[in-house]
């Protein structure tokens, strides 16, 4: 009886927040396309400023960058669990983790989309920045427009290979976005309830607004990743990345609701582990119907962010 109620309880929930998501999208739609793939540097002539969006992705290793991208690109092709379990999903990165299931955690790798062949993507050195080399993805943003999103994936700071590595990583990176004709935005990829920042958070902004003009920090967008533990909330990372952001000399970087987004990678991992035949229980499975409808709802606010916002506002070289 408890259980039904529960279940009863549940499915209302559910409902209430699709209902919602719907209205939401009702007064903003964006049909999504799957998205061209950029393996070369980008030149003046393939981005255009009135047509693409350049949105950089940076975070530390381990964050989850590639899956993000390969999550948000499903978020906004299914609306729901249940959409997305019956369509065909959207494979931008390969993708490689391990997942403990069952009352003996039993252990599974699960793979997504070509990793075997993938060589831009490096699964077989723990530690190590997974993504070797920058990347763009490009995705339509609507039908009637001729403006694109691109994402730009990075290759992670933090490399346990040491500093070393991470300063070649960041001269990488500086390399391509000085390839770019514009920047509208630099999103900042993180965890709740981190325990510490790394120390290459601060110079990496440093590094960037330095070849950046300065007085574009507040193009910086912040998401977190896997934050159902923390009701979808920046967590205990809050007041840890507001203190590094107040000892920038770059100037006011905000930190606000409006540029802040929570997501929960956990539901696309958890459709992916589904496609692998692992099997889960039926309360798992709420939990995770719920945390897409969540993850859609902050997808779908970013991107109206950015057409909002950012669209009209580059970052450009100096």
């Amino acid at each position: 009886m408890v259980l039904s109620s529960l279940k009863k309880a549940h499915e209302d929930m559910i409902d209430q927040l699709s209902s919602e998501l719907s209205t939401a999208m009702e007064t903003f739609t964006v049909p999504f396309t799957e998205p061209d793939i950029l393996t070369d540097q980008p030149t003046p002539t393939s981005m255009s400023i009135d047509e693409t969006i350049n949105i950089v992705l940076l975070g530390e290793t381990g964050v989850g960058k590639s899956t993000f991208i390969n999550a948000f690109a499903n978020y906004l092709t299914f609306n729901t669990l249940e959409e997305a379990e019956a369509g065909q999903s959207v494979v931008l990165i390969p993708v490689s983790f391990m997942i403990t299931v069952g009352d003996n955690f039993e252990e599974h790798i699960v793979k997504f989309g070509g990793v075997d062949d993938s060589n831009n993507e490096d699964f077989d050195h723990p530690g190590h920045s997974v993504t070797q080399h920058c990347k763009s993805y490009i995705f339509n943003l609507n039908d009637s427009d001729q403006r694109k999103l691109c994402i730009i994936d990075t290759p992670g700071f933090g490399d346990t290979r040491g500093i070393e590595q991470d300063d070649l990583n960041m001269e990488h990176i500086l390399e391509y976005v000085n390839n770019l004709t514009h920047i509208n935005a630099i999103c900042f990829l993180l965890k709740p309830n981190e325990s510490k920042l790394h120390i290459y958070y601060r110079l990496c902004l440093n590094q960037l607004f330095s070849v950046l003009d300065q007085n574009n920090v507040k193009k910086v967008i912040v998401c977190f990743t896997n934050s159902r533990s923390t009701f979808y909330t920046p967590g205990d990372t809050a007041p840890l990345l507001k203190q590094m952001l107040r000892s920038l000399a770059i100037g006011d970087v905000p930190f606000k609701k409006e540029n802040t987004f929570c997501f929960d990678s956990e539901s696309f991992r958890y459709l992916v582990a589904l496609q692998n035949g692992i099997n889960f229980s039926e309360l798992d499975r709420q939990e995770y119907e719920m945390s897409w409808i969540k993850s859609v709802h902050d997808s779908k606010r970013l991107i109206e962010y950015i057409c909002k916002e950012l669209a009209n506002r580059c970052i450009q070289q100096e």
